[in-house]
């Protein structure tokens, strides 16, 4: 993280405010934070200042006054302010109050305690999609009116920014662009890590744990039984409805385990991107029989 990061940590318990503030100190010693004792504070001081003050939000989901979850749905109201990544931490961690928080437009939904490494993998993780937002806006303003002429396109993949660029290109073509970004995202780098470099869940969360995800994945690329290994995203837009299809060289996983969220991967570093892109980027995902290769299918409103 750079010297500019900054934070907003609100919660009206002081404790947790000094646990969040050390947690970040032991990940970069270059960062601002800002904490706020309830809901109406930490609503007001996003409001009064510009609009790429604060770069994380992480707000309690249960504070006097005004919610967490109130302020991130006043957030993604507003066009200057959705795409700041908030984290909502709550104590609560029922299924359907994760999925309320993730479809109010939550990057992560922390369920309380958590430790420290934990909360590192959320924050990296926002950190980079926070800068995967600003790649689809220069985009946007680039190519506003010209990507949403495209009818079909096809595009072959093979590294970890590949899926960031096309990811980032393909998602401009789609009417609700943000909504689709994270979805299409998570199904390429799918495709990438588990598909192509056989990387499953729970060695990926080994490599996490260790900080050795990034190297890993670039040592198997490598490998001489990778190297020509590629995945491929086929946009086509249809009468009704826009359909993107991402396959891969791999042998398939089992994909039906993770089309929904689980509270039981609630608290590991990754395992929500399926999820997250079949229950709010788009309007449902089809796999093959063995899971090498996924269409997701996004209504277009009609003119």
């Amino acid at each position: 993280m750079n010297g500019n990061t900054r934070f907003l940590v609100a919660d009206d318990e002081e404790l947790n405010l000094d646990i969040i503030s050390e947690y970040l100190s032991l990940m970069s010693e270059a960062y601002e934070v800002e904490t706020a004792k309830d809901g109406q504070i930490a609503w007001q001081m996003i409001n009064d200042n510009a609009t790429d003050y604060y770069d994380i939000v992480i707000l309690d989901n249960m504070m006097p006054h005004l919610s967490g979850l109130d302020i991130l749905k006043n957030m993604q109201a507003q066009a200057n302010l959705k795409h700041i990544p908030v984290v909502l931490q709550s104590a609560r961690a029922r299924k359907e109050d994760v999925v309320e928080g993730i479809e109010a437009g939550a990057f992560y939904y922390l369920t309380k305690p958590f430790n420290e490494e934990q909360f590192s993998n959320v924050i990296r993780n926002c950190y980079r999609n926070l800068h995967i937002y600003k790649d689809l806006q220069k985009v946007l303003q680039g190519n506003a009116s010209s990507m949403h002429l495209l009818e079909e396109a096809t595009f072959n993949f093979r590294t970890i920014d590949d899926v960031h660029s096309i990811a980032t290109l393909v998602a401009s073509a789609c009417p609700s662009s943000e909504r689709s970004l994270t979805g299409l995202f998570e199904l390429m780098l799918n495709a990438v890590e588990h598909g192509n470099l056989g990387i499953g869940y729970e060695v990926k969360s080994e490599l996490n744990h260790k900080g050795v995800w990034a190297d890993e994945v670039n040592r198997r690329q490598r490998l001489d039984s990778n190297c020509k290994k590629t995945a491929q995203v086929h946009f086509k837009r249809k009468k009704d409805h826009i359909e993107i299809t991402i396959s891969d060289d791999g042998k398939g996983f089992d994909w039906q385990a993770y089309m929904d969220f689980d509270v039981q991967r609630l608290l590991d570093s990754h395992g929500r991107g399926i999820a997250i892109a079949n229950n709010i980027s788009f309007d449902h995902l089809e796999f093959n029989t063995s899971g090498n290769e996924v269409c997701a299918h996004l209504e277009v409103a009609k003119k």
